[in-house]
């Protein structure tokens, strides 16, 4: 019996490499996708998107400069420089430098835009370490990003204001530890709506069960699900596209029809749907632990 067990927990470490080696080929293959280029428009409003094809990066424009969320990957920043005066706008005008969580895809371009810009990164204290060293815990070298110096550690409910624009962060742990999802009202011809930029509910290569490096992840899954639930939302934002349908909503915009950007409901039918796939997930992973005892 000792044996045996011995032998599947082998297999279970085997099976957790070979299940690494192909999450970071999948990404390495991706990325290359991701990072196509992709002309800049504007959402709502002063909110604009300036990412690659697979990546979202969003500028918010104000009369005292701008805010830039996400940075992409590494490769990404010129295309976000680009995109940036494509829209007549400067790299120089950005004062700030957020971040919805600190993987090598949202944050891999911080360093070069905070070289470029000058301006101050902020992000939550559960990612602040990551994005000091650049090193992923889970992903290792295939995620290594670039390390940036984070200006202004943000908390539960602080906000970022330039001019009259104000952002406040809504920390949703689980996908990182530091994963923080952005809001702002945003005024768009005669209305005023509640833009979320999302960071991430995704269990992605997550290990949701026996995580000594991060033991309470399941129950900081599930307290972001019912928060993001709470919050208000009109214009549902991402870090990647496929999150809130861009290609699709692009298809459909018009000059003179409705936004297609603007659905009240999107938020919860997506967190609905995350939180159904992490739950599968989570059953998974306690099924292939249990198998192995």
């Amino acid at each position: 019996m000792f044996t045996i067990r011995r032998l599947d927990r082998s297999l279970i470490v085997l099976f957790s490499v070979f299940t690494f080696m192909a999450f970071a080929q999948r990404y390495a293959q991706e990325r290359v996708d991701w990072n196509r280029p992709m002309k800049p428009f504007r959402i709502a409003g002063n909110i604009y998107y300036v990412g690659a094809a697979g990546v979202s990066s969003f500028l918010i424009t104000t009369p005292q400069g701008a805010i830039l969320i996400d940075g992409g990957l590494p490769e990404t920043a010129p295309l976000i420089e680009k995109s940036i005066a494509q829209l007549g706008f400067k790299i120089a005008d950005v004062k700030y430098l957020l971040n919805s969580h600190a993987h090598f895809d949202h944050a891999g371009g911080l360093a070069e835009l905070k070289r470029l810009s000058g301006a101050q990164v902020v992000a939550s204290a559960g990612d602040s370490e990551t994005l000091r060293t650049g090193v992923d815990s889970f992903l290792g070298p295939e995620g290594s990003f670039p390390p940036v110096k984070v200006d202004r550690v943000i908390g539960e409910n602080e906000t970022i204001r330039l001019g009259e624009t104000v952002l406040t962060a809504h920390l949703t742990p689980g996908h990182t530890r530091g994963s923080t999802t952005w809001a702002m009202p945003v005024s768009d011809r005669t209305n005023v709506y509640q833009a979320v930029f999302h960071s991430s509910t995704t269990v992605a290569a997550n290990r949701l069960v026996q995580n000594r490096n991060y033991p309470q992840i399941v129950s900081d899954y599930r307290a972001s699900f019912a928060k993001l639930r709470k919050l208000p939302c009109d214009i549902f934002l991402a870090p990647h596209g496929s999150f809130f349908q861009l290609a699709e909503k692009l298809q459909k915009r018009t000059d003179s029809g409705p936004n297609p950007f603007i659905d009240s409901g999107e938020l919860k039918r997506f967190v609905d749907k995350s939180e159904q796939d992490f739950e599968k997930e989570l059953k998974e992973q306690e099924s292939k632990v249990e198998r192995a005892e």
